[in-house]
């Protein structure tokens, strides 16, 4: 659990007790590399706060925090608030290769498979609307481009696109430290 109250202040922005438990149970089965790698194995892409030991953490607190701030300019997607956030905490836990310690491009998809043990932790549909948006969150660049979805899926389209900038702007190298600030 040690790892986990990493998150605390994150975790706590999560209103409703199922999705909260939901997050703590998968980052307590979270591989080891999430907790230790940088948020970027080439040490490009990411602003220098979120590279070295830790830095893959560092990097998913800061993307929280500004998608806590998206959701103050969108308020019509305060509902979704609570499976934003989770897919949020998730979306690169699996994201470093243990064999080869380099970013795994398809990363998005392996949340899905590694998690399903909790899928009962959520209500009914809860678990795939956290998974397509952790799916979606490297937007263009990932595997599953929503945006090329046939048919497109415009309810999730929203809550997409922020899990998507949210990951996005924290990941650019401009972002300093102070974004952690109140974290």
């Amino acid at each position: 659990m040690v790892r986990v109250e990493l998150f605390a202040e994150e975790l706590a922005a999560i209103a409703d007790p199922s999705y909260r438990a939901f997050a703590v149970a998968c980052l307590e089965f979270a591989p080891q590399e999430f907790w230790t790698a940088p948020a970027s194995s080439s040490g490009k892409h990411h602003p220098e706060f979120a590279r070295g030991e830790g830095g893959l953490v560092r990097h998913t607190k800061a993307a929280v925090r500004v998608a806590l701030d998206l959701l103050r300019a969108f308020p019509e997607l305060e509902p979704e608030r609570d499976v934003i956030i989770t897919a949020i905490l998730l979306h690169d836990t699996c994201k470093v290769d243990p064999e080869t310690g380099r970013t795994d491009p398809d990363h998005p998809l392996l949340p899905g498979k590694r998690y399903e043990r909790f899928a009962g932790m959520l209500p009914p549909g809860g678990y795939e609307e956290v998974m397509a948006l952790v799916e979606a969150h490297m937007g263009v660049w990932g595997p599953v481009d929503v945006w090329k979805m046939s048919p497109p899926l415009p309810e999730r389209m929203g809550a997409a696109l922020l899990v998507h900038l949210a990951d996005y702007v924290a990941s650019r190298e401009w972002v300093s430290e102070n974004v952690l600030e109140g974290c």
